[in-house]
């Protein structure tokens, strides 16, 4: 099967949860015998030299990629208010990539072009005239949700406004793209409900993250005394959960327990996420090796109030045996059970109940990492998601 993906920026290294989705997909639908092209942005804040990938990557993607500034830029931000255009999505829109795109069509055939979030549908209209290929958008997120959840939570009245305002267009772009597609795929139940209860009628098929766990080494362990948050940091729901956490949790749990360690990193953290580091606070922003970090710690916090999709970093601290402390919203899409994979916490008072319910019963942080790691096991193998999409796709060309 001839499978072309089209991707918001160059998936490797896998330095965040989109860049893992991105890439693991390509992995598990190569692993299943697809012939697979990939065309990106190569995005100003994630920007890579093609020529230093790995030769393996190149020849498994035949990648290639056109730069994109895509920054917020104020001026544009606010012209962009006398219009009735998605600012997120024409931040996207751009005439090298669609030349870049017309060239792969005309050159090559293919049975199904993967959509790598929203924000490639613009392209659609070419994909349209060129190809008989089925076109499959493949939601990260639900992301008009974050944003009305961002809103929600919004304290200012002036940014309150302009984040609904943001939420409102993404919504009406969003559903509009929905019914533009053969088929969709959500990465958890709760997008896919979410989308049905909107009156969508696009075929929808759940595809979670998937992980080669034979990467994610689980160590047998002694009991720590650190707390860590590992995530991207230009993504606003980490940045308001960590916020959030170091204001509303930390003082009473550093009270409590005052040789408790917290570490938090992630790439693009604000400067004023660094004035909380202390002697028993650790802020970092860039980390080598993800992994290696999420081992020096047992319990991995998650406080995440306004994001959607499935939350990878959550999957690989699974898959790593950490004991997780995180929120509903933060769990979507992922079944464990609450003291028994994970531990779910919705307010500061719960947060603290379950941090110091771990550090009190060390025994039981190892034993839920333990549960956390069999549950990834059984979910989250991706080369198995990888068959049972091929099989979708085999089905979805024959109609």
């Amino acid at each position: 099967m001839r499978i072309l993906q089209l991707c918001i920026r160059v998936p490797f290294p896998t330095v965040d949860g989109g860049s893992i989705a991105m890439y693991t997909m390509q992995k598990a639908l190569v692993d299943n015998d697809a012939q697979l092209k990939v065309l990106s942005f190569n995005t100003i804040k994630q920007f890579t030299k093609l020529d230093t990938l790995p030769e393996s990557y190149q020849k498994m993607t035949g990648i290639e990629a056109v730069y994109l500034d895509n920054r917020v830029k104020p001026f544009n931000a606010f012209l962009n208010l006398f219009t009735n255009e998605s600012y997120h999505i024409i931040r996207f829109v751009k005439r090298d990539f669609e030349d870049l795109l017309q060239k792969t069509l005309i050159a090559n055939e293919y049975d199904v072009i993967q959509l790598e979030s929203l924000y490639m549908v613009p392209y659609i209209v070419t994909i349209r005239k060129l190809s008989k290929a089925k076109i499959v958008l493949r939601t990260h997120n639900i992301e008009h949700l974050i944003w009305e959840r961002l809103a929600n939570n919004e304290k200012r009245a002036v940014k309150k406004w302009y984040l609904n305002l943001l939420a409102k267009r993404l919504k009406s772009y969003e559903y509009w793209a929905f019914r533009c597609v053969d088929a969709i795929i959500a990465l958890t139940k709760d997008d896919k409900n979410q989308i049905i209860n909107s009156g969508v009628e696009t075929p929808i098929y759940i595809a979670p993250v998937g992980l080669d766990l034979s990467s994610y080494k689980y160590i047998n362990r002694k009991p720590s005394n650190v707390i860590f948050h590992l995530g991207a940091m230009d993504w606003l729901p980490n940045q308001e959960g960590i916020e959030w956490f170091l204001e509303k949790v930390w003082p009473s749990k550093h009270q409590q327990f005052p040789n408790v360690k917290f570490k938090f990193a992630g790439k693009c953290m604000p400067d004023y996420l660094f004035e909380n580091r202390s002697e028993v606070v650790q802020g970092d922003d860039f980390i080598e090796d993800s992994k290696e970090y999420m081992q020096s710690g047992d319990i991995m916090i998650v406080p995440i109030f306004s994001g959607s999709g499935m939350r990878v970093k959550i999957v690989e601290g699974m898959a790593l045996g950490k004991a997780i402390v995180s929120t509903t919203i933060g769990l979507e899409g992922i079944a464990a059970t609450d003291n028994q994979q994970v531990m779910i916490a919705n307010s500061a008072d719960e947060f603290i109940k379950a941090i110091s319910y771990l550090l009190e019963h060390p025994h039981r942080t190892l034993e839920i990492g333990d549960e956390a790691r069999k549950f990834a096991e059984f979910h989250f193998e991706n080369k198995e998601i990888g068959r049972k999409l091929m099989n979708y796709y085999k089905e979805l060309i024959n109609n």
